[in-house]
């Protein structure tokens, strides 16, 4: 699934799905930019080894998914990709019913 497509599922799915579909990018995102074959929903990817430069790209790859500002520190305020895909499905909500 290309950005795009990725977006359009994002924007149409129900908070549990789209928690998923977060998770899966996060977790797809992170392991390319690590250079890993994979990232676990519970991995720390702070300890793996993202810096500053591969945070920056990670949050503007989910700014462009989820059409949201993430400030960088949300990165490292949710380490893993499930806390971080829990926390974006949450705030996505909330913009959508104009509370964000």
């Amino acid at each position: 699934m290309n950005q795009e497509e990725l977006r359009r599922a994002v924007a149409s799915a129900d908070t549990t799905e789209r928690e998923r579909l977060l998770r899966e990018a996060i977790r797809a995102h992170v392991a390319t930019l690590l250079s890993l074959s994979s990232v676990a929903d519970d991995d720390n990817y702070l300890e793996l080894g993202l810096n500053s430069l591969s945070a920056l790209e990670l949050t503007k790859n989910l700014m462009t998914i989820t059409e949201m500002e993430i400030p960088l520190v949300t990165i490292v305020d949710h380490p893993t990709p499930a806390q971080l895909a829990s926390h974006l499905a949450e705030e996505y909500a909330r913009v959508g019913e104009g509370v964000g």
